[in-house]
């Protein structure tokens, strides 16, 4: 990043991981100040992995204190770093252990944390080599008040861009609480809550910008009814909360009257969808028509669709080759499920030749990007795999992950007491092994 303005650019630029867990825990610094917590502790837990990986170092115990300490031990860090560390140990303790205390009391702890994590950081910039001088930043306004400020402004105005603006904000807390949901279940609830303040939101936005309601489109099914142009983009964040079955409980044939309006006004955007829509509702004609489209948009989504249209056989005749090529092209834009994908494809050897370690190198991929899929997929074959990974699995579930052989499943059939006995004597049950 060439220009670094406030702490959450000065955080990207470390671990993805690290800057996502930080623009989290801001977003949601006021409105759940327990997550923030969470997120702060996840960033001190990555750089304590990232200063063992720098020195070469496997650590001997899966407790955050005694990692601390053994990092100090073999001076990986030093003094005033070690106080650092304990000190966004205990303040963000309250968030992964204590769910009673106030929200004010958790606050005032994040915001702590937040001061003691950029110094850590600064001094992770200059030890791990990623500059020789700090960059000047400036703290930017923790997240929540932005939420009040929608909000009211959508009470006072007509204006479908703030309502649209609101909607964003929503769904982007979705995401963060849904993420948090794997860890805690609590967390489910307030997910749901945050996708349909996003669907109302995007409701009102489009019905203020095209003076038209969602339903109104449902019910006609897109025959003869105007959609403003500015309005394809909320009508397209709305069908997508539904297609993910966020909100609403659309059912898949209103979701294509949505997705059909947006591709006949020409919205490029909805082609994979639509055709995705179609693979679910077994038009395969339609399906294969859609994702193939010269006008759909080229991104993860179509990429990883047309791998499994290619390599099921349902919409168009298999092909290994089309298959592994369209994976290939949504692993290099980050998309683990591909990698998964892929992985499975050369272990089996049906669509393409058998290479095991080709197999292995994307269900190693898939695993280190926390695709648990892939853990769960690994058989004794891939024994070896374990073994070099058995503390990724511990980052990316915090030791909720356990990845055990797969045992065979035999198949026992109860024998009459008159049948044929089945050690091959020649006797009956009831007189040799059923005695």
């Amino acid at each position: 990043m060439s220009t670094i303005n406030n702490d959450e650019q000065f955080a990207a630029l470390f671990k993805e991981s690290i800057a996502s867990d930080y623009k989290n825990a801001l977003l949601l610094m006021n409105v759940s100040p327990d997550v923030s917590l969470f997120k702060f502790r996840k960033i001190l837990e990555t750089l304590c992995l990232l200063y063992a990986q720098r020195h070469s170092y496997e650590f001997t115990n899966k407790n955050l204190w005694e990692q601390i300490n053994e990092l100090a031990d073999i001076c990986a860090i030093h003094g005033a770093d070690r106080e650092l560390f304990h000190g966004v140990r205990d303040l963000t303790n309250d968030g992964v252990h204590n769910k009673e205390l106030s929200n004010e009391v958790l606050l005032k702890k994040a915001l702590a944390s937040r001061t003691k994590i950029l110094d850590l950081l600064e001094s992770a910039y200059l030890s791990l080599g990623l500059g020789e001088r700090l960059p000047q930043y400036e703290l930017i306004d923790v997240g929540g008040q932005e939420h009040k400020d929608l909000w009211f402004n959508c009470l006072i105005s007509c204006d479908y861009k703030k309502y649209l603006s609101l909607g964003v904000f929503y769904e982007k807390m979705g995401k963060v609480f849904e993420n948090e949901a794997l860890d805690d279940k609590s967390f489910t609830a307030r997910a749901q809550t945050m996708y349909a303040f996003a669907a109302e939101s995007y409701k009102s936005a489009f019905q203020l910008c095209s003076k038209k309601t969602i339903t109104d489109v449902i019910s006609s099914d897109d025959k003869q009814i105007s959609i403003a142009q500015q309005s394809h983009q909320i009508l397209f964040k709305y069908a997508l909360l539904c297609f993910n079955n966020k909100v609403d409980n659309l059912h898949i044939t209103e979701v294509i009257i949505l997705l059909n309006a947006l591709a006949k006004r020409g919205f490029y955007a909805a082609y994979a969808y639509l055709g995705w829509c179609h693979y679910l509702g077994e038009d395969y004609k339609k399906a294969h028509k859609y994702l193939n489209h010269k006008k759909a948009e080229h991104t993860v989504f179509l990429y990883q669709r047309l791998g499994v249209l290619y390599s099921s056989g349902k919409a168009s005749s298999i092909n290994g080759d089309k298959a592994v090529e369209s994976f290939k092209k949504a692993v290099g834009l980050g998309c683990n499920k591909s990698m998964f994908e892929l992985g499975k494809i050369y272990y089996k050897g049906e669509l393409v030749k058998k290479d095991d370690e080709l197999a292995q190198n994307y269900l190693c991929q898939a695993i280190a990007t926390g695709n648990l899929d892939a853990v769960l997929y690994l058989d004794e074959k891939y024994l070896k795999i374990r073994e070099l990974f058995s503390g990724l699995l511990e980052e990316i579930k915090g030791d909720k992950v356990k990845v055990e052989p797969q045992k065979p499943c035999i198949k026992t059939t109860k024998l009459g007491r008159n049948e044929p006995c089945s050690c091959g004597s020649n006797l009956k049950y009831k007189n040799c092994c059923g005695k």
